[in-house]
């Protein structure tokens, strides 16, 4: 006879349970305490070229994840050559090592692997994810791009088209408009950081393949690069397959990349970009900000947390929660190897665009006057502690955390005592650091929004208003 199902609860025995653990529903719960992160060990080895290695095993998933890191970026391009780094990192994958883009596509497609290049304000980079059976010829692959980039005159021309193309549709588009127009205001037309990483249709257009050969020779070399790992591979079979690709890769000098001061303004800027007949206005806030090396970087990321870094902090809720002016605002600091920008943004209703200035400048005014209440800052710090190990959770996201180390200097045992030092920050040390970053009185405003509209409700702020030119294609 066949083994019959235990029965089913009865809806009044489910009640019962129930009501023996009855919820209060007026009072959020109560977060659990956060706890150190405990992360698999850090190895560290030197291939014969003098490239830096860095593996974390992870043996759970047969996955393997590589990241090439190679300092510099935008950082190491001059204004006038904006584009410049993004531009050859994208041209990696355009053919190499003998094989077009087409058939990298194919070998990759065939391998099951996924291999991408780009490059920041700080860095270039190359990153490979790959099964562990496959991931020694998806790494040879991957060297290729590295050191044998064609860069060939015709998929550059294509390439470089492609980038002047977007960079005209960009001109259309408020919310690329608005973080162009800051990063100006903040940095000047003169400096690296200025321009956008893309590059605009002026400087792309001065950018040919000796242009982009020459970045790569002087930043793409073994005195110039560290590759991360992480995965299912152990360190004696990571040595061995990087000494047989890069045994004998060269090592140059590197020129110096040095990011020059960005000018200090001495009162606020209010500037309107025209967008005849927009019904929403874009609204910038920011200013220079803190280097990611900064001893404030625990204060101000606990700082950005209570004032944008999160859907219930100050902005979004008196933004949109009490006042519905938006659909939704944020604030973060962009750290970089020099003092980044922080950026406050959100996007309005054309009439309210005034109203909504008006509450990112007295929210920033409220951090510097008033300390954050100890149930506040208490909820903060547990919200930025509690999210780190999302940070953690694939093999890219370890190869990701291991490029934040080198590439900024930091310990080994950064991550481990993360959020021992995070809880540290008290109210004090927020306040200090408010008042250190975030003076309304050196802060750059930018609207992008129906002047017809706008102008006149936004002089009535009491700021100098000056009405700028949009974006140069």
């Amino acid at each position: 006879m066949p083994q019959r199902k235990a029965p089913r609860a009865t809806s009044r025995a489910r009640t019962a349970v129930r009501e023996e653990r009855p919820l209060d529903r007026t009072r959020a719960p109560v977060l659990g305490a956060p706890v150190p992160l405990a992360l698999p060990e850090l190895s560290r080895f030197t291939l014969s070229c003098g490239v830096q290695v860095a593996l974390v095993e992870r043996h759970d998933l047969p996955l393997v994840a590589a990241e090439v890191l190679v300092p510099g970026g935008a950082s190491a391009v001059p204004a006038p050559s904006a584009g410049l780094a993004s531009l050859t990192a994208d041209m990696l994958d355009e053919g190499a090592g003998g094989r077009s883009a087409v058939e990298l596509a194919r070998l990759l497609e065939g391998l099951g692997a996924t291999l991408d290049s780009a490059a920041g304000y700080d860095d270039g980079h190359l990153t490979l994810l790959a099964l562990r059976p496959r991931f020694a010829e998806a790494l040879t692959l991957l060297v290729d791009l590295l050191r044998r980039p064609d860069f060939d005159e015709g998929e550059l021309d294509r390439v470089r088209r492609e980038r002047m193309d977007l960079a005209l549709q960009l001109v259309d588009e408020p919310r690329a408009v608005a973080n162009d127009a800051l990063s100006r205001l903040l940095y000047g037309p003169d400096h690296p950081w200025g321009p956008p990483l893309l590059g605009t249709r002026a400087t792309l257009a001065r950018l040919g393949s000796a242009e982009v050969a020459e970045h790569h020779r002087q930043r793409y070399h073994a005195g110039n690069v560290t590759i991360l790992v992480a995965g299912d591979v152990t360190e004696g079979e990571l040595r061995d397959l990087l000494e047989a690709c890069l045994a004998r890769w060269e090592r140059r000098a590197t020129p110096p990349c040095t990011v020059p001061a960005a000018p200090q303004p001495d009162c606020p800027r209010l500037c309107l970009v025209d967008r005849a007949g927009a019904a929403q206005s874009e609204i910038r806030v920011g200013c220079v900000a803190a280097a990611r090396s900064s001893p404030d970087y625990f204060p101000i990321v606990v700082l950005n947390t209570v004032l944008g870094g999160a859907f219930t902090s100050r902005l979004n809720t008196r933004l949109r929660e009490e006042k519905g002016l938006t659909y939704g605002a944020r604030s973060g600091f962009h750290a970089r190897c020099a003092p980044g920008p922080f950026v406050a943004r959100a996007a309005v209703h054309t009439p309210v665009t005034d109203q909504a200035v008006g509450v990112f400048l007295e929210e920033l005014e409220r951090l510097i006057e008033e300390p954050v209440p100890d149930e506040e800052l208490e909820r903060a710090k547990h919200y930025a502690a509690l999210r780190l190990p999302q940070r953690f959770e694939t093999v890219g996201d370890l190869v990701a955390r291991l490029a934040e180390l080198s590439l900024y200097h930091l310990p080994d045992d950064y991550w481990a005592g993360y959020v021992r030092r995070l809880m540290a920050v008290d109210a004090a040390r927020v306040r200090e650091a408010a008042r250190r970053y975030l003076d309304p009185r050196r802060m750059t405003v930018v609207v992008v929004g129906d002047r017809a509209a706008v102008e006149r409700p936004l002089r009535g702020l009491g700021m100098a208003l000056e009405v700028m030119p949009g974006a140069a294609p």
